[in-house]
């Protein structure tokens, strides 16, 4: 059972890694069936800063998965409410955001910019499924704990 927690982090990872590198090829070298560099990005954030951040997501992505894969925990029993909390919260202001962003407020940049909302969405559903997976195997998946 650990090991399909970890396929789904893995997978929603892999999805995250699609939209990093999307925007990346539209940085470096813009091609046609992409959508333009401004669609990728709701914020004003330096681009820089943005992916590398981005790649700090990536790399604990590829972690969280590794440990549960391994039958490790992730995050203590103590915490796998709030991480669980703090997914659904993540997700619901998303939801909300790209559902605004499509209707009363599609005047406004960061709230009519579904690709990164997407992948927020995206994000935050790992977030949930590490929770999940800390509340199901509060010792990690076969008993270990480092």
């Amino acid at each position: 059972m650990n090991r399909r927690f970890a396929l789904v982090v893995l997978l929603l990872g892999v999805a995250f890694l699609g939209r990093v590198a999307g925007q990346f090829i539209q940085v470096l070298a813009p091609v046609e069936f992409l959508p333009p560099l401004e669609g990728w990005q709701g914020s004003n954030l330096p681009y820089p800063v943005l992916f590398a951040a981005q790649v700090g997501i990536l790399a604990l992505i590829a972690w969280i998965s590794a440990r549960m894969a391994a039958g490790r925990r992730v995050v203590s029993p103590r915490m796998t409410g709030p991480v669980i909390v703090l997914g659904a919260i993540y997700f619901g202001v998303m939801l909300v955001r790209l559902v605004l962003g499509f209707t009363a407020m599609a005047d406004i940049k960061w709230f009519a910019s579904p690709i990164p909302t997407t992948f927020h969405l995206v994000l935050s559903a790992i977030v949930m499924a590490t929770g999940v997976y800390g509340r199901v195997f509060p010792a990690g998946g076969v008993g270990k704990t480092d």
